[in-house]
Parts: C-alpha cells; sequence; structure tokens
C-alpha cells in the first residue's frame, strides 16, 4: 500500500502537471481548451498559481538536452502516423480545398470532399502538409471544426506549426551538418561566443625553440601535429592525418606550459591559439558550461588550424566514479568527452594540447583520447649548465668550477627551479647594490651562489618517480 506521503507527493505532482498544461495552452494561443481543463480539473487557481521561472517548454528544452548529454542523440517525442486519406490537390481546386479545411460543418465527422485527378503532380499546395500535420495530432481520417470556431482553428493550426518547427530545431539542431554557423544564431550562444573569443592568444611572446632546452621527443611531436601539416599539407592528403591530441606530464616547472608557449610564439601568424582555463569553461549556470566546451570547439573548426591548449587538464577531467562529484561536472565531463571523441572524426586541423601535473587523477575515457602521452623530463647535466649560464646575470663573472659546482647542487632541479636559483643570485647583486656593503663581502662571491641553489628543495624527488611509473604503464 501506498504511503501518505506518497499519495500526497503524486496528487502534487498532478496538479502541477496540470496547472503546466493549462498555462501551455493558454500561451500558445489554445484559450478554449485552457479553460475547459481549468474547469474540468478544478484547479485551485484562488490558492495557487504557477511560478513564473517554470514552463512546459522549458522543461521539455532541459530533457532533451540532458536526453542528448546521456545518449548521444536528441529525444523522439513523435512519430508520423501512417496517412489513411490521400489529398491530392491540383492547381484548379486550390480554393475549394482550402475552404473545406475552414468551411463550418454542422456534423460531427466530416468527410473530405472528392477532388478533380492531378493534372500536374508538381502542383502540391502547402494545403498538404497542414493536413498531414493535424492528422498526426486529431484522426487521420476526419476533420471536426465547430461553426462557432473557424478562427481559433486558424491560429490552432498556425501555433502547432510553430510547435513542429522548435521541434525540428531541436532534433535537428542547426550546429549539425552544413548549417554549422547556425549554431550561434541565438542571442545567448553568441554571448557565449565573446566569452570564448577572450581566450585567443594575441599578446607578442619573443620565444623560440631553442628556449626549450631538452626534451627533443616532445618539440618533434608537437611539431610533427602542428608545423608539419602546414609546411607539407600533400603528405596528408591520402588519408594520413597528423597527431590530433598530445598530453605533457611532469612535475611542476619542469617546462610544459613553455612548450606550449613557443608553439604559440612560433606559429602565431598562422594558427590560431585558444588557452582554455577553469574560470572561462566553468559556469554556475546549468547547462552552460557544456555550451561553452561546444563553442570552443566550434569556433576552434572554423578558424582552422588552430590549437586548444589545456593547462593542468586534471581540473577539468577528473574521474567521473568519485562519490563527490556533482551531476553538473558529470554532465560536462560527458560533454567534453564527446567533443574529443569527435575530433577523431574531423577532417580539419584542430589540435588538442594539453599539461597535466597529476595525470594518474585523470579519467581513463579521457587518457584514451590522447593519441600521445608523453613524460616531459628533467634537464640532464649538460642542458642544466646551459640553463644556468643563460639564467645568470651577464654582470657576473663565474668560473668554470663554479659552474661545475651548481650543476651537481641542481640534480633533480626542475627548469624553473633552476630559474629561481639563479634569480636569487641576481636579487643578492641588488641587495649589495643598494645597501652599504662591507669591504670583506665583495671577494666571496662562491658562498652566495652555492647558498641560492642550496636554499632551494627540488619537488620532482617526489614526483618524477612516480610519473615515470606512470610513463611506463600509460605512456606512449
Amino acid at each position: 500500500m501506498m504511503r501518505e506521503d506518497d499519495i500526497r507527493n503524486a496528487s502534487a505532482r498532478r496538479r502541477n502537471l496540470l496547472f503546466l498544461t493549462q498555462r501551455f495552452l493558454a500561451d500558445f494561443g489554445f484559450y478554449q481548451a485552457a479553460e475547459a481543463l481549468k474547469n474540468e480539473a478544478r484547479l485551485p487557481a484562488e490558492e495557487y498559481e504557477l511560478c513564473d521561472n517554470i514552463d512546459l517548454d522549458s522543461i521539455y528544452l532541459e530533457y532533451a538536452s540532458y536526453y542528448h548529454l546521456k545518449f548521444g542523440k536528441y529525444p523522439k517525442i513523435v512519430r508520423k502516423l501512417k496517412p489513411t486519406v490521400k489529398v491530392e490537390v491540383s492547381s484548379k481546386t486550390k480554393s475549394k480545398t482550402k475552404n473545406t479545411l475552414t468551411h463550418t460543418t454542422s456534423a460531427t465527422q466530416a468527410e473530405l470532399p472528392p477532388v478533380e485527378p492531378v493534372s500536374n503532380p508538381g502542383d502540391l499546395e502547402l494545403t498538404v502538409k497542414k493536413v498531414e500535420s493535424l492528422s498526426t495530432i486529431g484522426s487521420a481520417t476526419t476533420l471536426v471544426p465547430t461553426s462557432s470556431s473557424s478562427t481559433t482553428n486558424i491560429v490552432g493550426d498556425e501555433n502547432r506549426t510553430a510547435a513542429l518547427i522548435r521541434l525540428q530545431e531541436i532534433e535537428h539542431p542547426a550546429g549539425t551538418g552544413t548549417a554549422a554557423d547556425g549554431l550561434l544564431s541565438q542571442q545567448d550562444w553568441q554571448n557565449l561566443a565573446e566569452l570564448v573569443k577572450t581566450t585567443i592568444m594575441r599578446d607578442e611572446l619573443k620565444l623560440s625553440w631553442t628556449d626549450m632546452c631538452g626534451n627533443a621527443s616532445a618539440m618533434e611531436v608537437v611539431k610533427e601535429a602542428v608545423l608539419t601539416p602546414l609546411k607539407y599539407p600533400q603528405l596528408f592528403a591520402n588519408g594520413l592525418r597528423p597527431w590530433k591530441s598530445v598530453l605533457l606530464h611532469g612535475p611542476p616547472g619542469s617546462g610544459k606550459t613553455l612548450l606550449a608557449k613557443i608553439l604559440y610564439a612560433e606559429t602565431r601568424n598562422q594558427v590560431t591559439f585558444f588557452n582554455v582555463t577553469s574560470s572561462v569553461v566553468v559556469s554556475k549556470w546549468r547547462g552552460e558550461s557544456e555550451k561553452i566546451m561546444r563553442i570552443l570547439f566550434h569556433m576552434a573548426q572554423k578558424h582552422a588550424p588552430s590549437v586548444i591548449f589545456f593547462d593542468e587538464i586534471e581540473g577539468l577531467t577528473s574521474r567521473r566514479d568519485r562519490p563527490s562529484d556533482h551531476e553538473s561536472s558529470k554532465r560536462f565531463k560527458n560533454e567534453l568527452l564527446q567533443l574529443l571523441d569527435g575530433m577523431e572524426q574531423q577532417t580539419g586541423g584542430v589540435f588538442i594540447l594539453a599539461s597535466s601535473n597529476l595525470p594518474w587523477d585523470i579519467d581513463d575515457a579521457f587518457l584514451r583520447r590522447f593519441e600521445k602521452k608523453l613524460l616531459v623530463q628533467l634537464p640532464n647535466p649538460i642542458e642544466r649548465a646551459i640553463l644556468i649560464g643563460k639564467q645568470l646575470p651577464i654582470t657576473l663573472s663565474v668560473s668554470k668550477e663554479q659552474i661545475e659546482l651548481l650543476v651537481r647542487i641542481s640534480e633533480h632541479f626542475t627548469g624553473d627551479e633552476i630559474r629561481l636559483a639563479c634569480k636569487e643570485i641576481a636579487m643578492q647583486i641588488v641587495r649589495r647594490a643598494t645597501r652599504a656593503c662591507k669591504p670583506n663581502e665583495r671577494t666571496e662571491e662562491a658562498v652566495p651562489l652555492q647558498r641560492a641553489f642550496e636554499q632551494i628543495k627540488p619537488l620532482s624527488l617526489k614526483l618524477m618517480k612516480r610519473h615515470l611509473q606512470w610513463q611506463e604503464g600509460h605512456g606512449s
């Protein structure tokens, strides 16, 4: 037996559905039907009224969006019945058929009058389409107009036609197929497109491939994915496609973001570069984050060749089986998965570049989408010596023995940690220039150099071993 709470909830649900239906009929011009429903259902209009932020149309749109995110397609609500009566209209009977649809009769069922045979099969009128659409709502063989509602029938036909058109727009969105520009036809989508445009980088960075010390394999893969198709498009004319997505992982400061900056600087006038951050794609409004991601990929395809760079992507692609994940987060991840998977079927030049400090926190489904997963290595002794020589102040004279000492101290240092140590040395020179120094301090050059490197505690001692193990099991 049903509990009292279940009975109360069922009664409230039935009442809410009736209020929604009554408002829907009134909004679309079915005033007599709305009034009849109100009286027959005995809706307590004096006690309740429908909230202004909800209606049947918005509920339908929300369900269609949810269904598309879950199953990859829009729901099919109605289907067309097989017609049992064929209506043939010629140019000679145009006015006769039109009058038949709006003519009033006293009988409860009126048969369609016979018409003359079609002399030209191409002369079909729009009235036939209206008859077919009406047959899916009512009976396929009868039309029941009343003498007092001919004008209401015409208005009702227009409203039903508008509803069918909107249903077709939902089931077949303009963002697919040849009408891809229709995705931005609505104002709210245009506002989100303006937000996505802010992620396009336009800064002038003076960087080159020579600024990246080490990690030659990662640079080669990135060049193969972006530069090679631009220089040698004929190599990819016979079905061969360049790398579509690359994941860079390594300890913080190893040079992942620097590689992305160099790629942007080297291809600034040839490639559209999208620098995506969580503050742009994550929205507090329901369903807006998924729209932003769809617009992002849509604009990247329109402005191809393009690069979409996700920095610290583990924040957006964490595991989906965590109990703490909100429903909106799961919908966003599902949308991103579909967009990344769809990229494999696209022929446009869109390259996905992502970086992560914690690749083991990324969901396995996202890892599968990345064709290459590369570990950004720490600099070796030769590369550390080159970095130290570049980062030290040019006014400071350093001997070969001092460089060798700094190279030994900087073992397990990332490139950014070497930069911080050299910056500390430069700041020591600034401090000496801004305060009175003792005479014996000027001769002790080796002690500040060594001290600046020794005070850096490399983070890679904890993380690099785990990155190596993950690369052996998941890398490519």
